[in-house]
C-alpha cells in the first residue's frame, strides 16, 4: 500500500496484479482488420488510465456534498472536479506501477 496527499486529499494506492492488468487489456482491447487483411489492436490510453485507477485505488477521503464518502466507482472518478485531481492520481498510480514515461506520454 502507497499513502500519498493529492490536492489536499489522502488517497491509497496499491500496485495492480498481473491478472488484474490482463483482465484490463481484455476489456479495453478492440481488433480491427486493416485494408490489406492484416489485424491490427487497438488500446484506448484514456480507457486503460481510468481501469488502472479504479483497480489500484484503495481508498480515499473525497465526499459528497452532504458530506457522504463517495464510492470508488468508474462513474464517480468520471465526475470529479476539478479534472487536475483525477489526472494527477493517474500520474500517480502509473509510477506506482511502472508505466514507463514514453507510455505516460502516449495517454
Amino acid at each position: 500500500m502507497q499513502e500519498t496527499e493529492i490536492m489536499g486529499h489522502h488517497l491509497v494506492f496499491r500496485t495492480w496484479t498481473y491478472g488484474e492488468k490482463q483482465d484490463v487489456l481484455r476489456r479495453i482491447m478492440k481488433r480491427k482488420q486493416a485494408p490489406g487483411g492484416e489485424e491490427t489492436i487497438e488500446i484506448d490510453p484514456f480507457e486503460l488510465n481510468d481501469q488502472m485507477l479504479l483497480a489500484t485505488l484503495v481508498e480515499w477521503d473525497l465526499k459528497d456534498e452532504k458530506g457522504q464518502p463517495l464510492p470508488i466507482t468508474l462513474e464517480t472518478i468520471r465526475g470529479i472536479s476539478p479534472p487536475e485531481l483525477v489526472e494527477q492520481m493517474i500520474a500517480f498510480t502509473q509510477r506506482l506501477n511502472n508505466v514507463s514515461e514514453e507510455d505516460r506520454k502516449k495517454s
